[in-house]
């Protein structure tokens, strides 16, 4: 099985294979965990830029619209998402189509932006739509059926800084007694995007980057156990039931 990411930048998924980024680390501990296996050393990640995904989306087919859909607008931002999604299927598919392997799960992450719930669904919604209109175009194009692949949303509300402040508090105040959902609600004071990221630095003392994070997560100090923002275990759950671990939330799927 191969994995491939794309993000926003080194602080999520990261960017290169031998630069993941701490979310693609946790996806990794993830796969560890439960076969005993890393895909980053057994060079099964590859990392698609958003530079990538733009070459491609020019040349992807207007998805048609659902019938409850019609007559309503469309979020500019929510469009691009889908499409982000549809290429990233799009580039994992010709990246395979050579291998041995054909199997493959596509992860992609953004910020929402927003600490608005519907927001943060209608963007994660616009994934699942890329995801799927880029699956539809393969079982067309690929007649033999021998490519497999899955989607999957990492949305973030409404910035990745709220997931790992969450590890951290919830680490310190006697790990799950912490409840940090607040993290990410709409009702806490003012907490933007920008005070968040300012939080972290404060509470690590330094300026965030990839190597920090990343020691972090290999550290468990940032334990993606202790995450309990609702956009982190929606990707979590999302991620686990792609790679067959859907049993560890009531699916009946097979490890």
């Amino acid at each position: 099985m191969y994995f491939f990411f794309s993000g926003e930048g080194p602080t999520d998924l990261g960017e290169y294979n031998d630069k993941p980024g701490p979310l693609a680390m946790i996806a990794d501990q993830i796969i560890l965990n439960h076969y005993h296996y890393s895909f980053i050393e057994s060079e099964c990640a590859v990392f698609v830029l958003p530079a990538d995904l733009e070459r491609i989306k020019p040349k992807l087919r207007t998805p048609r619209r659902s019938p409850a859909l019609r007559g309503l607008k469309t979020p500019p931002e929510n469009r691009l998402h889908r499409k982000d999604a549809t290429a990233l299927v799009h580039a994992a598919s010709s990246h395979i189509q050579d291998k041995e392997s054909k199997e493959f799960v596509a992860v992609l992450f953004r910020d929402s932006g927003s600490p608005d719930k519907k927001e943060w669904n209608d963007k994660r919604n616009s994934m699942i739509h890329g995801f799927n209109d880029g699956l539809d175009d393969l079982k067309k194009a690929v007649k033999d059926g021998n490519i497999e692949g899955k989607g999957v949303a990492a949305v973030a509300r409404h910035v990745s800084e709220a997931w790992w402040l969450s590890a951290i508090y919830r680490r310190e105040y006697a790990n799950k007694d912490k409840d940090c959902k607040y993290l990410e609600s709409t009702g806490y004071g003012k907490r933007d995007k920008h005070a968040l990221k300012i939080e972290l630095e404060e509470k690590l003392g330094t300026e965030t980057n990839r190597t920090v994070l990343n020691d972090m997560v290999e550290n468990r100090k940032i334990d993606y156990d202790l995450i309990d923002s609702e956009s982190f275990l929606a990707f979590k759950k999302d991620f686990e039931t792609a790679v067959g671990l859907g049993y560890l939330h009531g699916a009946k799927t097979t490890p």
